[in-house]
């Protein structure tokens, strides 16, 4: 599959790259129909910080999608067709208000993850 990756802390390294689908029990498999590219993804493209998973050299940008679901299991309560928006935090160990409603990309700590 095609992404856009960067490898992070180098700046002009964003280059649109072929990447292992991902696979996984209980995931959902999602194809996207449209990214937007924000400050923090910028940032990240200038070599200002990010991080590449464990098992990468480069990280995937364009954490503000939208996409249609193409495979989803049994009981996700998603099925084929669906619109879906990514999401890239999660709560933090102690969290807010707001992510403790589920809330997270309103969080008021800072202490995502």
């Amino acid at each position: 599959m095609r992404a856009l990756t960067v490898e992070p802390g180098r700046a002009g390294s964003a280059a649109i790259t072929e990447i292992d689908s991902p696979v996984g029990d209980g995931e959902v498999l999602v194809e996207g129909i449209a990214i937007g590219i924000c400050g923090t993804d910028r940032e990240i493209a200038a070599g200002l910080y990010g991080a590449a998973p464990a098992d990468s050299d480069r990280l995937v940008l364009g954490h503000e999608s939208l996409g249609r679901v193409i495979a989803a299991p049994h009981g996700s309560g998603l099925g084929v067709g669906d619109l879906v928006v990514g999401i890239v935090r999660r709560p933090d160990p102690v969290p807010c208000g707001p992510c403790a409603a589920g809330a997270w990309d309103m969080c008021r700590n800072g202490r995502y993850r």
